[in-house]
This record gives C-alpha cells, sequence and structure tokens, in this order.
C-alpha cells in the first residue's frame, strides 16, 4: 500500500468548502497522489489574507508605474522626498523660537494629564498586543512544519504593535518635553490665526500609522494586490504632507490651492479605496459589507472627519487646542477600532487552518482505506 501524507492548500488551487463523503473518490486521482484542500489565507501584499485569484492577466492590467510603486521602498522614497520639498519651500519656524507660537503651547496644560492618561492606556494595549503576538508565535512554532505561512499570519498584530509604540511615542513630548520642539508656528493673514501651534508631530505619526492601517484595510482584510493598496497609500501620504505645508503659507489663493489639491488627493485615494471593496465583492459575493469591508470603509469615513476639522481650524470656526485635543483622542481610539476589528479576521483565519488540517486528515484517512480495499483482491491473488 502506497503511504500517503496530508498536505495543506496552496493559494488558488483549493475549492470553495470542504469535499462531502461523495466527493472523496473524485477529488483521488490515484492512491500515491496527495490533494490539497481547504482555505488558503495568502495574498499578494504581505501573504495573509482572504483569498485573491490574482492570475497573469491581472497582472498585465497593471501599469510599469503602479507595479513600481507596489514596492515598499518607493512608498518611502516619495513621501521622504515630497516632505523634503515641502519643508524647503515654507521654511516653518519652530513654536519654541516664537514667543507668542510659545505662550499660546505653554497656556494648554490641559494637554498634559490628557496625553499622560493616553500614554497609559496605549501601554497597556501594547503589552497585550505583544503578549498575544509573542505567545501566539510560541505556539505556532510546534506547527511550523505542518501550517505554511504561520509567520506571516502574525504580520497583522506585528503592525498594529508598530503603530501603538509610534502612537506611544507621540504622547510623550506633550508631557515629558521641555520645549516646543515638535510644535511648528502657523502663518496666516489673520492676525487671530497667525503664529498658532501647529502640532507637526501628528503628521510625522500619520506618516508612519495611516500605511500601516492601509495595509491592515486593503491587504490584509481584503486581500487586495500590492499595486491597488500602493496609490491610495502614497495618495495619502502626499496629500497630508500638503495639508501640513498649507498651514505655513502666508498668501490665501496659494494656501487654499494647496488645501484643495490635498481635498481632490483625498477623494481618489477614497474612491481607490471604495474599488478594493467592490473588486472583493466580485471575488466573494457572499461576503457581509459589514464583515472585512468595514474597516476600509471606515477609514474613508474617518480621514473625512480629520479633514473637516483641519478647515475648521483653518478658517477659525475651532481652536488649534480643540483640533489638538480631537487628533490626540481620534488617533488613539482609531488604532484601538483598527485592532479590534482586526481581532475577528485573524480568529476566522486560524478557524481555517483547523478546518484545513482537519480535512486533509479525513481525506487522507479515507484514502488510506480506499486503498487497503483495493488491494486486498491483490493479495488475495
Amino acid at each position: 500500500m502506497a503511504k500517503v501524507t496530508p498536505v495543506l492548500p496552496r493559494p488558488g488551487q483549493e475549492p470553495n468548502q470542504l469535499p462531502g463523503h461523495g466527493e472523496t473518490r473524485r477529488l483521488i486521482p490515484g492512491r500515491a497522489v496527495a490533494t490539497s484542500i481547504g482555505a488558503s489565507t495568502l495574498n499578494s501584499v504581505f501573504k495573509v489574507g482572504p483569498v485573491h485569484n490574482v492570475t497573469e492577466q491581472t497582472l498585465d492590467d497593471y501599469s510599469m508605474f503602479k507595479q513600481l510603486l507596489s514596492r515598499k521602498v518607493s512608498w518611502v522614497l516619495i513621501t521622504a522626498f515630497t516632505a523634503v520639498l515641502c519643508y524647503t519651500a515654507v521654511r516653518p519656524a519652530l513654536c519654541s523660537h516664537d514667543e507668542r507660537c510659545q505662550e499660546q503651547h505653554s497656556s494648554a496644560t490641559e494637554l498634559v494629564p490628557y496625553s499622560s492618561l493616553i500614554s497609559a492606556s496605549l501601554a497597556a494595549v501594547l503589552m497585550h498586543e505583544l503578549a498575544s503576538v509573542i505567545l501566539t508565535f510560541r505556539t505556532a512554532q510546534k506547527a511550523l512544519s505542518l501550517i505554511p505561512n504561520v509567520r506571516e499570519s502574525l504580520i497583522p498584530s506585528a503592525l498594529l504593535c508598530t503603530s501603538f509604540a509610534v502612537l506611544l511615542l507621540e504622547n510623550m513630548p506633550f508631557y515629558a518635553a521641555n520645549s516646543a520642539w515638535f510644535v511648528h508656528a502657523s502663518v496666516s493673514e489673520l492676525p487671530e490665526l497667525d503664529r498658532m501651534p501647529v502640532y507637526t508631530i501628528f503628521y510625522v505619526e500619520w506618516l508612519v500609522n495611516v500605511p500601516i492601517l492601509l495595509v491592515l484595510a486593503g491587504g490584509v482584510s481584503l486581500g487586495r494586490p500590492g499595486p491597488e493598496v500602493a496609490e491610495p497609500l502614497v495618495l495619502t501620504n502626499i496629500y497630508m504632507i500638503l495639508a501640513w505645508c498649507a498651514d505655513f503659507i502666508s498668501n490665501a489663493p496659494g494656501k487654499w490651492a494647496v488645501v484643495a489639491v490635498s481635498f481632490l488627493m483625498y477623494f481618489k485615494a477614497s474612491y481607490d479605496m471604495f474599488l478594493w471593496v467592490k473588486r472583493w465583492r466580485v471575488d466573494n459575493p457572499d461576503g457581509h459589507l459589514f464583515g472585512r469591508p468595514l474597516l476600509a470603509m471606515a477609514l474613508v469615513l474617518v480621514f473625512g472627519i480629520y479633514g473637516l476639522v483641519y478647515v475648521f481650524r483653518l478658517v477659525g470656526v475651532v481652536s488649534w487646542k480643540f483640533e489638538c485635543i480631537f487628533f490626540l483622542t481620534m488617533n488613539f481610539s482609531t488604532k484601538l477600532c483598527a485592532s479590534m476589528s482586526l481581532a475577528g479576521i485573524r480568529s476566522s483565519e486560524f478557524q481555517e487552518v483547523l478546518l484545513v488540517m482537519l480535512a486533509n486528515t479525513q481525506t487522507s484517512f479515507q484514502r488510506t482505506i480506499l486503498g487497503d480495499i483495493d488491494d486486498q483482491p491483490a493479495l488475495r491473488d
């Protein structure tokens, strides 16, 4: 009797459901052939997420520019180039070098205890996420030879840990810094809005954490390929830098022209994110909109609210203190909600892995029995 070893599926080689009892013989072309069944959790961005059948024809549809854009080093280089170019163009003054700005910043004493409480909460969440990653990895090490890409399945948790760590670093200067080195003084034609604090540290944090959120929403949750995720990611980084740059343009038409370009790029990036959901629905017609697509749709809404608060502060509808507290609150709550959303996805993916192993074990057992039955006449002869 031939020895049969169960194997786990490769992407794009599995049916949508487990085989029934009557289908087992059809799935086995020969006793010595191993059959892969079950669900796969790989994608082309970080090798985790739902199934997305990327064919050669699909890849040919992407332009060479998008293929280049999908490389992570391209994200970093384009973001860095845009940031250096904008900083060189506006040359903002540090708040610590401007008496009025420093006075305004020092008057916001309520930011110290508020950011301290957020830091304590972030530290607790970060420790919980780190413990989860470490314990899961130690447990999964026992099955590295059986479960493919088990290390890649921990990438979402590792990205969340990075996001929480960056948030913790963002909040620390509010209560630990001796000077306002992380704040710049705004420039405006309106005297009441001129030389007000602009917290550059928020924008720096967004340039790290927003790409993480977009990768989690598009690559991990929806399984979109690299070129699809890259375009809105780069657009988002660019329009955030332009929005920061607009705070230091004294000419009103120039300021609002930059703001208008930023919002146009926001709408384009949002449209691309809705296309993620639309294409995911094509691949998964039975999928629920309040499941995996929820994170992407929520990010479009949240980024829009950020933009409204930003514009309201530019025109003086809300104060810079309100904007600062709003950003501190939303930065923490958005990442926390993303963690909660991905918790269900990670749980379902581990259940899929267990189903895969169970299905392969059952198929192997049935194959072995069928092999024994087929070998019995030969033994009698």
